[in-house]
């Protein structure tokens, strides 16, 4: 693989780990942050936000196996992943970080491989109707294989395009913290509402999404 071409791959992969990381900032912000945030949500859209809860965790849990997948899938069926990765040329110093790596990320895959085959990929009768507990891990073993990962990508990228490659990304616009927000001010609302009957009626024909 020529220099070019190592470059796109390797940044290609780097954009994978940060859809990931995002992903999983999203549902850390909504959902592991205190018992007062549940409440809040619950009292906004309990049902929509449990099942955004089993979604984004699913999800999260299918990104860190798609990004530990084998290197191929068959003939021409190469996968965007670490396993792929470390088949590029490499220097040497460079692949004994990588290796070392992504063996602490194959490690925590043994973890939640399970769970992605039987439950989330597919739907395993005997996983399903026996209620059987796939993809259990520590919050420690999680934050290991994040930490890895981050390892894998800077070390990449360093090599391939001259620098390291932060995974952690930054959601200015938008983010779980915004809708958070908005629940909050909703909720503020609903209580001035409630003890001003008046100040509703008020403020009807001048509500900007009325119709959304």
């Amino acid at each position: 693989m020529q220099t070019g071409q190592r470059q796109t791959t390797v940044t290609a992969f780097c954009e994978e780990c940060v859809w990931a990381r995002a992903v999983r900032t999203h549902f850390a912000e909504l959902f592991e942050s205190g018992a007062t945030r549940h409440r809040l949500m619950a009292e906004i859209a309990k049902t929509f936000f449990q099942d955004l809860n089993i979604v984004l965790l699913e999800y999260v849990l299918l990104q860190q196996c798609k990004l530990t997948d084998p290197a191929s899938s068959g003939a021409e069926k190469d996968n965007l992943t670490t396993n792929y990765i470390l088949t590029l040329n490499w220097s040497d110093e460079t692949k004994e970080v990588l290796v070392a790596a992504n063996r602490e990320l194959l490690e925590f895959r043994t973890k939640i491989n399970d769970a992605r085959r039987k439950l989330v990929a597919h739907a395993d009768l005997r996983s399903r109707l026996q209620l059987i507990e796939l993809g259990q891990f520590t919050k420690a073993e999680e934050q290991g294989f994040w930490s890895a990962l981050q390892r894998f990508a800077d070390t990449a990228h360093m090599e391939a395009c001259g620098g390291p490659f932060e995974i952690t990304a930054t959601m200015p616009d938008g983010d779980a913290a915004s809708l958070i927000h908005g629940l909050v001010e909703a909720a503020d609302y609903d209580d001035l509402v409630k003890q001003d009957a008046g100040f509703l009626v008020s403020r009807v024909s001048k509500r900007r999404y009325r119709e959304a």
